[in-house]
């Protein structure tokens, strides 16, 4: 009997083929990976604009109600505009689905449901 060293052909194609599915294991799970964290991005964009909107409104609330405004009754708007001249944003914040920085236009409504203040950035 002779002894052979080495693999047969069966032996290399399952090794390949369990590499190649190793592989495409690999590459799903980092593409989940990546598509999570844009949605984090996304989420906590939307969570500063929001919160910045809010903390805009309670500190102006004083000069809201001197200017007979009634954000409380009917809600109201804030744009990036105001809260970055109020610097409670970075003009240079950039928002992750485009890539491009704020344009100062983006609004966030303030309504009062409940009696209880929400603010609401609804992205496009």
């Amino acid at each position: 009997m002779h002894n052979q060293k080495g693999f047969t052909l069966i032996e290399l194609i399952a090794t390949i083929a369990l590499m190649v599915l190793m592989g495409l294991i690999i590459v799903n799970n980092l593409n989940s990976l990546f598509s999570n964290r844009e949605d984090e991005d996304v989420r906590d964009f939307k969570e500063l604009l929001e919160n910045a909107a809010c903390t805009y409104i309670d500190l102006s609330d004083p000069l809201i109600k001197q200017k007979k405004q009634t954000c409380k009754s009917s809600g109201c708007t804030v744009t990036t505009n105001v809260l970055i001249q109020n610097s409670l944003l970075d003009e240079e914040l950039k928002n992750p689905l485009t890539g491009k920085a704020i344009t100062g236009t983006e609004i966030i409504k303030i309504s009062y449901p409940n009696k209880e203040k929400t603010c609401v950035y609804e992205m496009e």
